[in-house]
């Protein structure tokens, strides 16, 4: 079952990839900041309709959950929009692996010290090693 749960993250990356080129390439003609209007509006759109069909949620919790909950809007955006700016300057791969190296050494961050609800888990050699070889690999990919 682990390794099905890394397939399908691994998955989500090339979805994210695939993405982020859409979304870089359409913003060269209607603009950054329409490509990523759009996009959202698409997955609005998508992911309204799936819910209302197969959402065994409680959506209108939305209302009452701590106001911090709802940041992830906001840092979905600010990250599409990035991707969308980035990717023409720099390409897939390079905004790819930036983004990459920077979720690594945020996610290390926050589950050090078990915010945002994550459980904690110690920053330790091997972790810190994995940081170093994809600044590594971002430095090379450049």
């Amino acid at each position: 079952m682990k390794l099905l749960v890394y397939l399908v993250a691994v998955l989500g990356g090339a979805a994210l990839s695939m993405e982020g080129a859409i979304a870089g390439e359409l913003g060269k003609t209607v603009g950054k900041l329409e490509s990523s209007y759009y996009i959202f509006i698409m997955g609005t759109l998508i992911l309204g309709l799936t819910t209302l069909f197969a959402g065994k949620g409680d959506l209108p919790y939305v209302l009452k959950a701590p106001k911090w909950n709802l940041t992830g809007g906001l840092l979905g955006t600010v990250y599409l929009t990035i991707l969308v700016i980035s990717i023409p300057f720099i390409g897939i791969g390079v905004s790819m692996v930036a983004v990459i190296v920077g979720q690594m050494i945020t996610s290390m961050i926050i589950e050090h010290f078990g915010w945002l609800g994550s459980s904690k888990i110690k920053i330790n050699k091997e972790r810190v090693i994995a940081i170093v070889c994809m600044g590594i690999a971002l430095v090379l990919i450049f």
